[in-house]
C-alpha cells in the first residue's frame, strides 16, 4: 500500500481525539482540572503560542491568560499540556511545601540524555544522584557566600575593563550590537575565570560562540515538538542508524566533552607547574577526593554548564538594566545621585562593599529581577503523584512552570507593574536568600532564580555580579538613546532571544560623563590589571599552551 501522508495526519488527529475522550470519561468523577486558555479542538492554543513565539511575546500572552484565569492556566498545545504557576501563593505552596513531588524533570531524550549524557545539572531530574552531587558541589565550590566573596576581584577587574574600553572607544560606546556583545564578553570571562581559571580578553572570541550555541543547542531541545522522539520515546529503541537525531546528539557531546577535557588538561599542568590560578576546575582538582566525582572530566564539564547557565543570564540583567535607566531617565538620575554621595563624583569607582551604604542600588536590583526576569517563563518542573490546591488537581507527570513574569507584573502584587521603580522596594534591604526565605510570600521581592529544590543556587554570586554592574554603569555613564531612535521607545521593537528581555539592537549609547571620570577608570583599571592574576585565554588550545612553557 503506497505511502499516504494525509492518511497518517488522519489516523493520528484521530488517535489523539479518542485519547482526549478516553481521558475526559476517566477524570469526570475525579476534581476538576484547573481553567484552561482558549484554544481549538485537538491542537488546543498552539496557533496562538506559535504566533506569540514568532513576535518574542509568548510571555505577554501568558500573563493575559494568567489574569484572566487565575493561580493556575492549563494550557493544551497540540499533544502537550501544561500548567502555569502564576500567584506568589501557589509557588509557596506546590514548588516550596510540596517540593519533594514537584522537582522533577520532563525526560527529554535528546538534550538530557544525548546532547549531554545526563550530566547537565539544569536538565537532571532531581532524585538523580548525579543531581544531587553536582548541587552539593556547585554550593561548596563555587556560590556559597565565601566562594561568591572570593569572585569579587574578577568581577571588579572585568568590570573595570569594560569601563575603559567603553570610555575609550566611541565606536564601540555608540553601538548597540558591539555593546551587548562587550557586556557578553565581560560576563562571559568572569565565570571563566572563576570556572576554569582562564580568561576571554575579546568579545570575538570563539569561547563565546562556542559556549553560547553549545548552550543553546541543549536549550532548543527541551521545548515541546522539538524532537519527536521525545513525543514517541519507542523511536529511542530504534537502531542507531535509524536515528540520525541521536548521532547528531552524541557527536556534539563527544565534542563538548573534548573542549573540556582539553582545558583540564591544562589546569592539570598548571598546577604541576605551581601557576594554577584559583578556579572551580582547580580546587576540585587538588581535592584527594576530586569532590566526589569519579571521573575528573565530569567536573570540567560541569564547569562548562556552569558558564552556560550563569553567563546569559547575568548579561540579560545587566541589559536590562540600560534598557530601564534609557527608558525612565529620572532613575537614573536619583542613581547617580545616591551612588556619587557615597563614592564620590570623580574619587574611585564603586565597589560591592559600597552595597551596604546605597540602599537605591539595592532597590535597583531587585527592580531589575522583577521587572525583567531573564528566564520569564521559567524551565518545566514534572510531579511525581497527583496534587491539589484550591480546589482543583494537578495530575501526576504533570509539567509546571514558574511564571516570573506574571507574578511580577501582577498590578495586585505590584502597583503600575509596567513602571521600572525602584521606590516600590524602599525599606526592603533583604537579600534574594533572606527574602526567598520569608514566612510572607507576599514580602517575596521576585522570583526571578525561581523557588523551591531547584531553586538557581547562584544567587549570591548573581546579586554581587548584578551590583557591581549598576555601580559602576551609572557612576560613569550617561545611558540614553541613540541617535535616530524610535521614540518613545518600545521594547516591542527590539526583542531578544529570551522572552521578556531586549535584544541586541536595542537602541542604547553610553556617554562617559565627564572627563575627569575618564581618568578615574583608567587609572582604577591599572591598579586592578596590577593585582589580576595572569591568566591564559579559554580559546587558545593546549599544544598553544604548552608551546608557551605550560
Amino acid at each position: 500500500m503506497p505511502y499516504n501522508p494525509l492518511s497518517v495526519l488522519v489516523v493520528t488527529l484521530l488517535g489523539l481525539a479518542l485519547y482526549r475522550l478516553q481521558q475526559w470519561t476517566q477524570d469526570r468523577k475525579k476534581l476538576p482540572l484547573p481553567p484552561k486558555a482558549p484554544g481549538l479542538p485537538i491542537i488546543g492554543s498552539l496557533l496562538e503560542i506559535l504566533a506569540a513565539t514568532k513576535t518574542g511575546q509568548q510571555h505577554l500572552l501568558v500573563a493575559k491568560w494568567a489574569r484572566a484565569y487565575g493561580d493556575i492556566v492549563r494550557i493544551h498545545a497540540g499533544p502537550f499540556t501544561q500548567y502555569f504557576l502564576n500567584s506568589d501563593a501557589v509557588v509557596k505552596e506546590i514548588f516550596d511545601k510540596q517540593s519533594s513531588t514537584s522537582s522533577e524533570r520532563p525526560r527529554w531524550i535528546v538534550s538530557n540524555e544525548q546532547i549531554c549524557n545526563g550530566k547537565n545539572v539544569l536538565l537532571l531530574p532531581a532524585s538523580n544522584p548525579v543531581w544531587k552531587l553536582q548541587r552539593k558541589v556547585i554550593l561548596q565550590g563555587m556560590t556559597s557566600v565565601p566562594r561568591a566573596d572570593a569572585g569579587l576581584p574578577y568581577l571588579h577587574y572585568e568590570t573595570a575593563k569594560f569601563l575603559k574600553d567603553v570610555a575609550s572607544n566611541e565606536r564601540l560606546a555608540t553601538s548597540s550590537v558591539n555593546l551587548f556583545n562587550e557586556v557578553g564578553r565581560y560576563t562571559y570571562s568572569v565565570f571563566a575565570s572563576q570556572t576554569f581559571g582562564m580568561d576571554i580578553p575579546n568579545a570575538d572570541s570563539p569561547a563565546i560562540e562556542y559556549i553560547f550555541r553549545s548552550g543553546l543547542e541543549q536549550i532548543l531541545g527541551t521545548l515541546p515538538g522539538s524532537h519527536l522522539v521525545d513525543i514517541l520515546p519507542v523511536l529511542d529503541r530504534l537502531p542507531l542508524f535509524m536515528k540520525p537525531w541521536e548521532s547528531k546528539a552524541r557527536a556534539l557531546f563527544q565534542d563538548n566533552m573534548k573542549w573540556c577535557t582539553e582545558r583540564m588538561h591544562r589546569v592539570e599542568a598548571s598546577i604541576r607547574a605551581g601557576t594554577a590560578s584559583d578556579s572551580f576546575l582547580s580546587r576540585v582538582l587538588q581535592d584527594e577526593r576530586n569532590m566526589g566525582f569519579s571521573d575528573p572530566s565530569d567536573a570540567a564539564y560541569l564547569a562548562f554548564m556552569l558558564i552556560i547557565g550563569a553567563a546569559d543570564t547575568s548579561k540579560m540583567s545587566t541589559w536590562s538594566f540600560l534598557e530601564a535607566m534609557m527608558r525612565f531617565p529620572d532613575v537614573q538620575a536619583k542613581a547617580l545621585q545616591e551612588i556619587e554621595a557615597v563614592v564620590g563624583v570623580a574619587d574611585r569607582l564603586p565597589v560591592y562593599d559600597d552595597l551596604e551604604k546605597i540602599p537605591y542600588v539595592r532597590y535597583l536590583m531587585k527592580e531589575v529581577w522583577r521587572w525583567r526576569p531573564p528566564v520569564a517563563l521559567g524551565h518545566p518542573h514534572t510531579t511525581t503523584r497527583e496534587l491539589t490546591y484550591n480546589g482543583h488537581r494537578i495530575p501526576k507527570g504533570s509539567h509546571l512552570y514558574l511564571n516570573a513574569w506574571a507574578i511580577g507584573h501582577d498590578p495586585k502584587r505590584h502597583q503600575d507593574p509596567e513602571r521600572f521603580w525602584p521606590e516600590r522596594y524602599e525599606g526592603d534591604l533583604t537579600t534574594s536568600e533572606e527574602s526567598k526565605n520569608s514566612s510572607d510570600v507576599k514580602k517575596r521581592d521576585h522570583f526571578a532564580f525561581g523557588s523551591g529544590r531547584r531553586i538557581c543556587p547562584g544567587y549570591h554570586v548573581a546579586e554581587r555580579s548584578l551590583a557591581i554592574a549598576i555601580m559602576r554603569l551609572v557612576w560613569a555613564f550617561e545611558i540614553v538613546p541613540a541617535k535616530g531612535a524610535k521614540l518613545p521607545l518600545d521594547p516591542n521593537d527590539y526583542p531578544g532571544e529570551m522572552p521578556g528581555n531586549p535584544g541586541e539592537h536595542m537602541p542604547v549609547v553610553l556617554r562617559v560623563r565627564s572627563e575627569a571620570k575618564k581618568r578615574v577608570i583608567e587609572r582604577e583599571f591599572e591598579k586592578e590589571k596590577a593585582v589580576h592574576p595572569q591568566m591564559v585565554s579559554l580559546s587558545g588550545s593546549l599544544v598553544i599552551m604548552c608551546a608557551n612553557g605550560f
